[in-house]
């Protein structure tokens, strides 16, 4: 990363690794703008149907959790009330100017708990092994899931889970775009070669899969 460009993002109190990248472009993404309206729309979020999400992920006090591909932070909250003071939630996003408006969320909301992470097209770049991690419609913007999958996977402690909600390739918005769907068979052959285990599978939607994948 250029050095300008690494210490404005230290100036967002961005948690950074060392060799990390800004990835301008990833499959199907828009500037952060245009993201945010979209994301924090009030039929998206109810449509996610939040509360009954974080039950079935089982989030307790104290866990360390991460929201990969965070966008603007709508999981971000959620997440870091369910964890406590005691946890930390690291929302991991490659726009910088998402993760400051993840900052602003979190402190207007007081959330200490929450830590932003600017990871890479190909890693989300977590600072510490991780109890949880979600991906919520996330995984068919990014370019490469297998290698994607494999890395994260190396953050999830042994016993650590991955959950992956995405669009039925028969509902997603689109299915027009191949290069922008994804079936839950693929998430399955993606995550058993990372080494991990499809443990549950919930039909919280009738648009989208969701599913928790376990490191054994």
């Amino acid at each position: 990363m250029p050095r300008a460009l690494r210490l404005a993002a230290l100036a967002l109190g961005l948690v950074l690794p060392l060799h990390a990248t800004v990835a301008h472009a990833q499959v199907g993404v828009r500037p952060a703008r245009e993201y945010i309206p979209m994301l924090d729309a009030p039929e998206r979020i109810e449509s996610m149907r939040v509360p009954e999400l974080i039950d079935r992920l089982g989030v307790k006090k104290t866990m360390v959790v991460a929201d990969v591909g965070a966008g603007s932070g709508v999981l971000t909250g959620p997440l870091a009330l369910a964890t406590g003071p005691g946890g930390v939630v690291y929302a991991s996003d490659i726009d910088p100017e998402l993760l400051a408006h993840i900052t602003q969320r979190a402190q207007a909301s007081r959330l200490p708990n929450v830590k932003t992470v600017l990871g890479t097209f190909t890693d989300p770049q977590l600072p510490q092994a991780v109890d949880l991690a979600l991906m919520n419609d996330v995984l068919h913007h990014v370019a490469d899931r297998a290698l994607y999958m494999k890395n994260l996977a190396r953050h999830l402690k042994k016993g650590g889970r991955l959950a992956i909600i995405d669009f039925t390739p028969a509902a997603s918005p689109h299915k027009d775009k191949p290069e922008l769907v994804v079936s839950q068979a693929q998430v399955d052959d993606w995550a058993a070669a990372a080494g991990l285990v499809r443990t549950e599978a919930f039909s919280l939607y009738t648009d989208r899969f969701f599913v928790v994948y376990t490191k054994r």
